[in-house]
């Protein structure tokens, strides 16, 4: 059985102006947001790269749990100026436990396998357009964002691949090439010849032959 790492901190955010602030700075339409509703959103740098990663729960109009990565609350203090709002904090939800196989088929990334919150990667690159907010007013990163939207596609996409032959076990990360032996993208999660992987565009489409660690996997199914 695999555990799925949950958001490591919890806390109540309480203030209008905190909910305005979080709009503001995140990829999500939070004075939009249901009551009682659960969305994730996404912090990003000015190049459109993630820097947090959180899941909100908005209560009502003033106040929302947010269960987050460390680093949240770093990022929503640099950006606040004049605004009031308080932290509460509360405990963290509990850890779920997941078969690693399961997220694997569901093509859902993860903190720490799929992606770093490092400034480093393209949500739409790791399957995450779910925590981007359609039609949202400006932040940091909405210009390339959208920009990508536009032109269709990001450079590099998460897609789910096969191995060709039972038994086939392999450890990640770990590089992946084309038939003819280019580099073409990395293996990022792994179970049961079943792996989740960012490759490039030009090998997304589904049967597209791979080799990893000489081993033969195909494209099975390319993200959204």
């Amino acid at each position: 059985m695999y555990i799925s790492p949950t958001m490591k901190q919890s806390v109540l955010l309480k203030g209008a102006q905190g909910l305005e602030l979080l709009h503001r700075i995140s990829s999500l339409d939070v004075l939009g947001l249901e009551l009682g509703s659960k969305r994730k959103g996404l912090i990003l740098n000015p190049a459109g790269k993630i820097l947090s990663f959180f899941e909100i729960e908005k209560l009502d109009a003033t106040r929302a749990r947010i269960d987050f990565e460390p680093g949240f609350l770093e990022h929503l203090e640099h950006y606040t100026f004049a605004e009031r709002y308080e932290l509460e904090p509360l405990a963290p939800p509990p850890v779920t436990a997941e078969p690693l196989l399961d997220r694997i088929l569901a093509l859902r990334p993860e903190v720490g396998s799929e992606f770093l919150l490092n400034g480093e990667t393209n949500p739409l690159e790791v399957n995450l357009q779910s925590a981007i907010s359609d039609q949202k007013g400006c932040y940091p990163g909405q210009e390339v964002i959208e920009k990508i939207i536009s032109l269709g596609s990001p450079a590099k996409k998460l897609a789910l691949i096969k191995a060709l032959h039972a038994g086939t076990e392999l450890s990640t990360p770990a590089k992946i090439f084309s038939s003819d032996q280019h580099e073409v993208g990395v293996l990022t999660s792994y179970a049961s010849g079943y792996g989740l992987a960012i490759l490039k565009r030009t090998h997304l489409k589904p049967s597209t032959p791979l080799l990893i660690e000489n081993q033969e996997f195909i494209v099975e199914r390319v993200s959204p």
